[in-house]
C-alpha cells in the first residue's frame, strides 16, 4: 500500500490532504442523517415487504386490491395536482405585479408573501377554519349582502382542502416566478406590443416561455410538498378528501398495521424523490443552494396592456388572499364570545388570559423553546461544519452529498416521524423530548446547510488565501476572516431551524407524549378534537413572533447586502 500512495502524482496527493480535513467537517452531519434518517427510513420501508414474517409483495398487492387505498391514492394525486394548478394560476398575477412595481410597493408586496410563508401552516389552518366557518366572517359577508341564502360550507370538503393548501403552498411558486420576471427583458414585451400584439399573444408568446423554468420548478416544489401534506387536509378537508398521509398515521395510531403504513410510505417516498430527481435533471440541486434571482429591471412596461392591467389588480387580489387570514385572525383573538366571530360583538383579553394563565399552554410554550434551542444549536453546528467541509472539497463526493444533505427537507414529514416513531419508541426515547430533537435536527439542519452553502459560494477566496499567506492558521483566518463575512447567513439559517423546529406538528404528534408536548401539538388538539379559541389567542402569539422574526431577518439581509 505505500508504493502506491508514493506511486501517486503530487497533484493527487495535495488534493486528498486537502479534501480529508473537508470530509471531516462533513462526516458529522453524513452520520447523523444515515443513523436518524436513512436508516430508520430504510428499517420502516422494510416492514412492506414483510408479511407473516417472510418477504412477500402482499401489502403493495392490498393497496392496489383494496378500493379505499385505490380511493385514496387517487385523492393524493389529484388533489396535489390541482393545488399544483391553483398555486402557479394565482402566482402568476402576484409576481407579475411584484416584479412591475416601484421597490417600495415591491418590498411590501414580499412582505405579504413572506409573512405567510413564514407563519406556522397550522396557524394559517386554523385561521382559515376561524374565516370560513358556517358562523364565520366569509359566510357573515356573503349572507348579509344577499349572494347566499344561507351560510355554505366551506369546510371539510374539496373547497376547504384546495384553499388551505394553495395559502400554505402559493409562495414556493411565487418566489421563483417573480425571479423569473425580474430576469426577463422588458423590450421583448415593448417590441411585441409596438408591433401590435394584444395581451394574450404577448403572454402565450413572450412571457411564458420566459417564465417557464421558474414555474416548473415552483411546481415541482409545490407537488413535491402536496402529495405528503398532512395537517391542512386532515383539519380542514373531510372523509372524502383524505389523503396518503392520514392514512399512514391511521394505520399506525389506530389499526397498527405497520406493514401497510410502510407500503404507502413506500408510495409517496417514491413519488417525492422521482419529483426531486426531475427537479435535479431540469434545473440542478444546484437552484436550491444558490437562491440567486434574477436581476433584470424591475420597473414598471412603458404601456401596461389591458391584460397587464387586468393581472394587476389579480395580483392586488391574490396579495389579499395571501394576507386574509392573518388579518381577520387577530381582531378575532380579542373577542370574548365562547366562538371565534368576526368582527367581535365584544372585545376583551379573555382568550389571552386563557393562554398565558393555563399551565398546560405555557408548558407546551416551554416545551417549544426549549426543544427549539436545542434544535437550533445542533442544526447550525451540523449544517455549517458540512457546508464547509462540501465547500472544500474538489472530487465528485460533492453531488452526493449535496443531494443526501437537501433530501430530508424535500421527504414528507410523515415519512420521518413514523420512521423514527418506529425506531425510538421501543427505547423510551419519545416521553423525554429526545427523539423530537432529534426528528426537527433532520428537518432544520438542510435550511442551515443550504444557507450557508450559498454564502460560501459568494465568499471571495483570496480573502482566505490572502490571511494564510501572512502566516495565519486556519482557525484564526476562519474566526478573523470568514466568520464575520459568513456571520449574517449563520444567523439567517440558525433563525430557519429555530422556526422550523417551533412551527412543527408532524413530528411532535408522533415524537412527543402528553408530558412534553409541543404548543403546535396542542393546538391541533385543540382544532382536531373541539375548537378551543385559545388556539386562535395562540395562533397570533405566533404571528407577533413571526412578524418579529421576519423583520429581523429582512433588516439583516439588508446588512449583508451593505457589506
Amino acid at each position: 500500500m505505500a508504493h502506491l500512495v508514493l506511486d501517486l502524482p503530487p497533484s493527487s496527493l495535495a488534493a486528498r490532504r486537502r479534501s480529508s480535513p473537508a470530509l471531516l467537517a462533513a462526516l458529522p452531519l453524513l452520520v447523523f442523517l444515515l443513523c436518524f434518517f436513512v436508516g430508520p427510513i430504510a428499517g420502516l420501508l422494510k416492514e412492506g415487504f414483510v408479511s407473516d414474517g417472510a418477504l412477500s409483495l402482499a401489502n403493495y398487492r392490498h393497496l392496489i386490491d383494496t378500493p379505499i387505498y385505490r380511493i385514496v391514492l387517487g385523492n393524493t394525486f389529484t388533489i396535489a395536482f390541482f393545488v399544483t394548478l391553483s398555486c402557479i394560476v394565482m402566482s402568476y398575477p402576484l409576481a407579475y405585479l411584484m416584479a412591475t412595481v416601484s421597490q417600495n410597493v415591491s418590498r411590501l408586496l414580499f412582505f405579504a408573501v413572506l409573512l405567510p410563508f413564514w407563519a406556522s401552516a397550522l396557524v394559517r389552518t386554523s385561521a382559515w377554519i376561524a374565516l370560513l366557518g358556517k358562523n364565520g366572517p366569509l359566510n357573515t359577508l356573503l349572507t348579509s349582502i344577499g349572494v347566499l341564502d344561507q351560510p355554505m360550507a366551506f369546510l371539510y370538503n374539496f373547497t376547504g382542502v384546495m384553499i388551505g393548501m394553495t395559502h400554505v403552498l402559493m409562495p414556493f411558486v411565487v418566489l421563483p416566478l417573480y425571479a423569473s420576471f425580474r430576469a426577463m427583458d422588458n423590450t421583448l414585451v415593448q417590441a411585441a406590443q409596438s408591433l401590435g400584439a394584444g395581451s394574450v399573444g404577448i403572454f402565450n408568446n413572450v412571457v411564458l416561455p420566459l417564465t417557464s423554468p421558474g414555474v416548473v420548478a415552483g411546481g415541482i416544489i409545490v407537488f413535491m410538498n402536496a402529495v405528503g401534506y398532512y395537517i391542512t387536509p386532515s383539519l380542514m378537508g373531510g372523509p372524502a378528501q383524505r389523503m396518503v398521509a392520514e392514512l399512514i398515521s391511521y394505520n399506525i395510531s389506530e389499526e397498527l398495521n405497520w406493514g401497510l403504513a410502510a407500503a404507502l410510505a413506500g408510495v409517496l417516498l417514491v413519488t417525492v424523490l422521482a419529483s426531486l430527481w426531475t427537479f435535479n435533471r431540469l434545473f440542478g440541486l444546484d437552484q436550491l443552494i444558490s437562491g440567486s434571482s434574477g436581476k433584470g429591471a424591475s420597473a414598471a412596461p412603458a404601456r401596461r396592456t389591458p391584460g397587464g392591467r387586468v393581472s394587476v389588480v389579480l395580483g392586488v387580489a391574490c396579495a389579499i388572499f395571501l394576507l386574509l387570514p392573518i388579518i381577520v385572525v387577530v381582531p378575532m383573538s380579542f373577542g370574548t364570545s365562547d366562538f371565534p366571530i368576526f368582527p367581535p360583538p365584544q372585545y376583551g383579553l379573555r382568550w389571552y388570559t386563557s393562554f398565558f394563565d393555563d399551565g398546560k399552554w405555557m408548558g407546551a410554550l416551554f416545551s417549544s423553546l426549549r426543544v427549539g434551542v436545542l434544535v437550533t444549536v445542533l442544526a447550525t453546528l451540523l449544517g455549517t461544519l458540512a457546508a464547509l467541509g462540501v465547500h472544500k472539497m474538489q472530487s465528485e463526493r460533492k453531488s452526493w452529498l449535496d443531494a443526501l444533505f437537501i433530501v430530508p427537507m424535500s421527504v414528507p414529514a410523515i415519512i420521518t416521524a413514523v420512521s423514527l416513531f418506529y425506531l425510538m419508541a421501543p427505547l423510551g426515547l419519545v416521553a423525554n423530548s429526545v427523539a423530537v430533537v432529534i426528528g426537527h435536527t433532520v428537518l432544520a439542519s438542510p435550511y442551515v446547510y443550504i444557507t450557508v452553502r450559498a454564502a460560501l459560494r459568494s465568499f471571495d477566496p483570496a480573502l482566505e488565501l490572502a490571511a494564510l499567506s501572512l502566516g495565519a492558521s486556519w482557525p484564526e483566518m476562519f474566526r478573523l476572516v470568514m466568520l464575520p463575512a459568513l456571520m449574517p447567513s449563520l444567523v439567517g439559517g440558525a433563525v430557519f431551524a429555530f422556526v422550523t423546529s417551533f412551527d412543527d406538528v408532524v413530528m411532535a404528534l408522533f415524537l412527543t407524549s402528553i408530558r412534553n408536548r409541543t404548543l403546535p401539538k396542542l393546538m391541533y388538539e385543540g382544532l382536531a378534537h373541539d375548537f378551543d379559541p385559545t388556539v386562535i389567542s395562540a395562533s397570533c402569539v405566533l404571528i407577533g413572533a413571526t412578524v418579529l422574526i421576519l423583520l429581523s431577518n429582512m433588516l439583516l439581509e439588508q446588512r449583508k447586502g451593505a457589506l
